[in-house]
């Protein structure tokens, strides 16, 4: 019986299944958090869970909080599943003796603007960009920066902020209201400092690897997203693996595994976005973590590939297997709404998990919920996920599954 402790997580996805997972097998869960209520998940009667309440956006009580668990319950792993906390992870493993990410390389993927600097500097491509960490910054940078260009925070999740400005009256407004924002999702303090890039254009993929040491990066495979349209970059949907030749495919795990290089990545998953622009590759972001938007599920489903397995056996230093098992192909669609309004009737559900093909849907809003059309992640009602070892039965069905499930929206007032 293992012992893992959680520093915050997602309230969905890959974090709920690590740890009903864990419990399952009869390992014990610690999950430290400040705010318990936010994850339906922990109400469990599991013998092996304990939640601690502590203030996570304040690195010196986590440590101290973790240094009382070391004298008291010898843990054996610590990790996180949310963005937002892979810095302080790392911080605290390092400190604690824990197998982790090293500190200075999940700070300088959190914060994108470091990234930027961290890659060009190892003569990797990127896109023009700025940082603005001052009103008189925000204007010099407005009529410097060639339009259209991305304005973004320089550390936020789920395209969180992400907003496509054709000119300066827009890159004004816009970056101004994310100036005037104070904390972030988990009330963690922001400086208002953000990165203008300049806009890249080509179809977006992400690369999913494995990193068992330094200079020992194992590509799992390569995923195609479906984005929203602009002014906002929400993913939509993903397919694994992409629909891409061998050629194409090589360039894009190259450029992935030259970025984790240039970082100092020496351990664990990470999820790296780019953009094949008429030029080739051009990373985007890096995350320092497990994909999100269920894509772990997908390649699970094509390849065999638990990298929710992996990692957690990577945290406790147990030997690792990342051969697939399975060649088929995965997909998801998420749910979204057209319009704002609040949810009067959700259907189609059952019709869409009958499907052949069809491996799970989910609803995570319901009747009384008010939506929007997605301009983050957060707005994103559901999904769809399809398996199947031909493409195309897999587009197909994970795209009617999706159409089956029908919104009813009434209008709503603005607050």
């Amino acid at each position: 019986m293992s012992h893992f402790v959680f520093i915050e997580s997602n309230t969905t996805g890959t974090g709920r299944l690590a740890v009903e997972r864990l419990l399952a097998q009869g390992d014990q869960v610690t999950f430290i958090t400040r705010q318990p209520r936010k994850y339906p998940f922990l109400n469990s009667s599991a013998a092996g869970l304990r939640v601690l309440e502590v203030e996570t956006n304040d690195v010196a009580a986590v440590k101290a909080s973790v240094r009382e668990l070391q004298r008291r319950a010898t843990p054996d792993a610590l990790v996180t599943f949310s963005t937002f906390y892979v810095p302080t992870v790392a911080e605290v493993a390092a400190d604690s003796g824990f197998r982790y990410l090293n500190p200075r390389t999940a700070l300088d993927c959190h914060d994108k603007y470091r990234s930027r600097q961290v890659l060009r500097g190892a003569g990797l491509p990127t896109p023009d960009f700025w940082l603005v960490t001052t009103d008189e910054e925000l204007l010099r940078v407005s009529e410097t920066a060639r339009y259209p260009c991305v304005v973004k925070p320089i550390a936020e999740s789920g395209s969180n902020g992400v907003r496509l400005v054709n000119d300066r009256e827009e890159f004004l407004a816009h970056a101004r209201m994310l100036r005037a924002r104070r904390v972030n999702e988990r009330e963690q303090p922001l400086e208002g400092h953000l990165l203008i890039e300049s806009l890249l254009s080509g179809p977006e993929f992400s690369v999913e690897t494995i990193t068992l040491g330094p200079g020992r990066t194992h590509v799992i495979g390569v995923t195609a997203k479906h984005l929203s349209t602009p002014p906002h970059f929400v993913e939509m949907g993903h397919d694994f693996p992409a629909d891409l030749e061998p050629k194409a495919r090589q360039a894009l795990e190259e450029a992935t595994v030259a970025a984790l290089d240039a970082v100092g990545f020496d351990w664990g998953p990470a999820h790296t976005e780019l953009r094949f622009t008429p030029t080739g590759p051009v990373v985007v972001e890096i995350n320092p973590r497990l994909a999100g938007g269920m894509i772990p599920e997908l390649v699970r489903y094509a390849t065999g590939i638990d990298q929710l397995t992996v990692m957690l056996d990577m945290l406790l230093g147990k030997p690792v297997s990342l051969q697939a098992t399975r060649q088929e192909y995965a997909a998801i669609r998420f749910l979204t709404a057209p319009r704002r309004g609040r949810i009067t009737r959700v259907s189609g559900v059952e019709e869409a998990r009958r499907l052949p093909g069809v491996r799970d849907v989910s609803v995570d809003k319901g009747v009384g919920s008010v939506v929007r059309f997605p301009e983050n992640a957060i707005d994103r009602l559901g999904f769809v996920i399809a398996s199947s070892p031909h493409r195309a039965e897999v587009i197909a069905g994970v795209n009617q599954a999706r159409a089956l499930i029908e919104l009813q929206l009434e209008d709503v007032k603005d607050a």
